[in-house]
């Protein structure tokens, strides 16, 4: 068996952060009250490190909702949906997600993955050619592999490399870019204004990963198609509950024909069993609350974005091109990022730390989670410790 020295490298550093005592990986949560959080090792900590961005998962309303719907239907159905059915509540959901967008049809998935899997195979085949932005989330990517087609790539928003792609693939039965709206380790967005546009030009099928943009990003909360008019030309958009919607589980929305194609015969669908009732309770409030006050907290959410970037860029924190509630504090090297974030945990701050092979080597960042949840005097103690270890480590 050929050994990867890369992943051995990787391994025992991984191991050496372990043994000293810094690893800030697979922290248990002993606790969760609001923003504050409890783990092995420190006793209080301010939740920065999150994806839960309008404050949704602990959310009263949203833990009754998950409650109830425990005792009305147990803890799982009774087993694949096609076989024995999903509850009124799943039902509920996709009726809800439906009425939301322009486009025909919802169908829920048990992970934003599976979704991204079903999608990709279901609409490509050998004959066909994916054109992937190279900084797509992995689920992406595997369900490229998955489906045969010959998989592209272009570097992240460049625009003149995919219509050279495009043009250079008129030989497929089918072209399809597949994006994400708005990108998780980087906080920028996919220009799908411009993507929308070649896929005209070329004939192509567009699919974009709303998974951190969803109820967060465009006029009503549909993510960045939404924000750049182009939602009714995307043909399916992928999303999560697991981030603004505070639950868990996937969803794809797009047009009747493919969703019942997912229904009857995509494997991560037919042959899993589906989101469990109390993340179908849950998410069915979260939708239900953002109808009645998502506008306002999207305002708060804007307001927390703003007082943190402009704090911190006024410092000359790198925070790459960011545009949005995820926010990259690049420290670029490895040892130091892990550094950094003990540093952070030490005072009272979590935040989620990136590291290669999760981003490319020596870009090494701390991935700050903003929500609506958090208060003014959280935001500007995170901005006076960061600029402060800004100095302290010299990035």
């Amino acid at each position: 068996m050929t050994v990867d020295t890369r992943t051995t490298a990787l391994q025992d550093l991984y191991q050496e952060w372990e043994r000293t005592g810094v690893s800030p990986f697979f922290p248990v949560i002993e606790s969760n009250d609001g923003n504050l959080v409890a783990t092995d090792r420190y006793p209080a900590l301010t939740m920065f490190g999150s994806c839960d961005y309008l404050g949704l998962s602990q959310n009263p309303v949203l833990k009754e909702a998950a409650i109830d719907a425990v005792r009305r239907y147990g803890t799982n159905t009774y087993g694949a949906q096609l076989l024995c059915g999903h509850t009124r509540l799943h039902h509920d959901v996709e009726a809800t997600l439906r009425a939301m967008s322009p486009l025909d049809s919802a169908i829920l998935f048990p992970s934003g993955m599976a979704a991204n899997l079903a999608v990709i195979t279901a609409m490509a085949s050998k004959d066909d050619v994916i054109i992937n932005d190279r900084t797509d989330h992995v689920s992406i990517f595997m369900g490229s592999q998955l489906s045969g087609a010959e998989v592209r790539t272009f570097p992240h928003n460049n625009m003149a490399k995919l219509e050279s792609l495009l043009q250079r693939s008129d030989d497929k039965r089918r072209r399809i870019v597949i994006v994400d709206g708005l990108y998780s380790a980087d906080g920028d967005f996919a220009p799908l204004d411009q993507i929308a546009a070649l896929a005209d030009r070329y004939d192509a099928r567009i699919v974009v990963d709303e998974a951190h943009s969803f109820g967060v990003v465009g006029p009503n909360g549909l993510g960045v198609a939404e924000y750049y008019g182009v939602l009714d030309r995307v043909d399916a958009v992928v999303a999560t509950m697991s981030k603004a919607l505070g639950s868990t589980g996937g969803f794809v929305l797009t047009n009747a024909e493919l969703e019942r194609q997912l229904r009857y015969m995509a494997p991560s669908y037919t042959s899993s069993r589906g989101s469990a009732p109390a993340a179908a309770g849950a998410t069915l409030a979260s939708l239900r609350l953002l109808a009645e006050s998502g506008a306002d907290l999207r305002r708060r959410l804007d307001a927390n974005v703003q007082l943190v970037l402009t704090g911190l860029r006024a410092a000359g924190v790198d925070l790459m091109n960011t545009r949005s509630h995820i926010v990259p504090v690049l420290v670029r090297d490895e040892d130091k990022t892990v550094a950094v974030a003990n540093w952070l945990m030490e005072r009272g701050v979590f935040t989620a730390t990136f590291v290669y092979p999760h981003v490319p080597q020596n870009t090494g960042r701390l991935r700050i989670g903003i929500t609506a949840g958090h208060t003014t005097e959280e935001c500007e103690r995170l901005v006076a410790l960061i600029v402060e270890a800004s100095r302290e480590f010299s990035f």
